[in-house]
């Protein structure tokens, strides 16, 4: 099952922008397994326009690139999605390189904070990625491709044409497959990967940009603390509960005071998009009212709780038995929430 970020806009707009892009942009799917096009149906690929930096690499465009095939990966760092299909890219890569495969991955942020380069180019040492990277802070080539979530793949042939695309995770074997057929070559072992349940809480915004709060609880105006009352665990499932005084900025909410955030929700894995706006902050995490227990520990915890010393994508909890359960989370003054995420 396809799991993804959808970018910012009204149904209205995405849809009209997705059914744009297919018709005008993307032609027809092929019935075969990797779902390569016919060529007859491909169409040139945008070239890269509007890029702030490069990383891995001297600046690149699709002519420099011309008689490889090019798979064109449009991530964030703070999205959990893109973070898995990592993985995957690096045995597509590290099997496909010599024989004229190329990736290009474009960061295209979400939030202010992926748009800083520094904070790219340490989010692209910290994950591992080889492959030339892209900074596309001002969405320029994500504009250009019509492009509507992340993470999104665009495979490009020999001719720099469109000939496979893949939106949202997973699709791994079906890409690896378009790979070799358009290297003509034989495909690659994957790692193993497991589908997310569709009952699982789906990801959730903080910040009124995107965001609403347990309960129906209002927020405050934007950019002046707000005390929001402690009434114990939220009644509402799915829906963030914040506690003590915070300030709402819009993509995030920031503590003002030390205070609680809460979470009725089902999923196997939980991950938290944080930040701080200076130093290190430490976050107690409970579950159930309960010290989180060794096996259900994500890798960002280290006994009760976590410490925050940027902004980006932290794994808390993981191997969740079925049914709700309630995460609440201890923060001082200056942390930041910007969303759950789930697996």
């Amino acid at each position: 099952m396809n799991r993804y970020r959808l970018a910012l806009a009204t149904v209205a707009v995405a849809i009209t922008a997705v059914v744009l892009f297919t018709v005008v942009t993307n032609p027809p799917a092929a019935t075969t397994a990797s779902q390569v096009y016919p060529v007859s149906q491909r169409s040139e690929a945008p070239d890269f326009t509007g890029i702030d930096g490069w990383l891995n690499t001297t600046p690149l465009t699709l002519a420099d690139l011309r008689g490889k095939v090019v798979l064109i990966d449009f991530w964030t760092f703070s999205c959990v999605n893109c973070v898995r299909t990592i993985p995957h890219l690096k045995v597509l890569y590290d099997a496909y390189k010599q024989d004229g495969f190329v990736i290009v991955g474009v960061h295209s942020p979400e939030f202010d904070f992926e748009k800083v380069p520094a904070n790219v180019a340490a989010a692209v040492q910290r994950l591992g990625i080889s492959w030339p990277v892209a900074i596309d802070s001002e969405m320029a080539t994500w504009n250009a491709y019509q492009n509507q979530s992340w993470p999104a793949e665009y495979l490009l042939d020999q001719q720099g044409r469109v000939a496979y695309t893949s939106i949202g995770e997973g699709d791994y074997a079906q890409t690896d497959a378009a790979v070799a057929q358009l290297l003509k070559v034989h495909t690659a072992t994957l790692p193993s990967s497991t589908p997310v349940p569709s009952n699982t809480t789906p990801e959730l915004y903080a910040g009124s940009v995107r965001g609403q709060l347990a309960d129906n609880v209002p927020y405050g105006s934007p950019g002046s603390p707000t005390v929001y009352a402690d009434h114990g665990p939220p009644q509402q499932q799915d829906s963030i509960q914040v506690t003590g005084t915070w300030t709402d900025e819009g993509q995030y909410l920031q503590a003002d005071a030390t205070g609680h955030v809460r979470l009725n929700f089902t999923a196997d894995t939980v991950y938290i998009v944080a930040g701080t706006p200076g130093a290190a902050l430490h976050v107690a995490v409970k579950l159930d009212g309960k010290t989180v227990p060794a096996a259900s520990s994500g890798a960002a915890l280290t006994g009760s709780g976590f410490i925050v010393t940027r902004q980006d994508l932290f794994q808390l909890l993981t191997g969740i038995s079925p049914g709700y359960h309630l995460i609440d989370l201890t923060v001082p003054a200056g942390f930041r929430i910007y969303t759950f995420t789930f697996g």
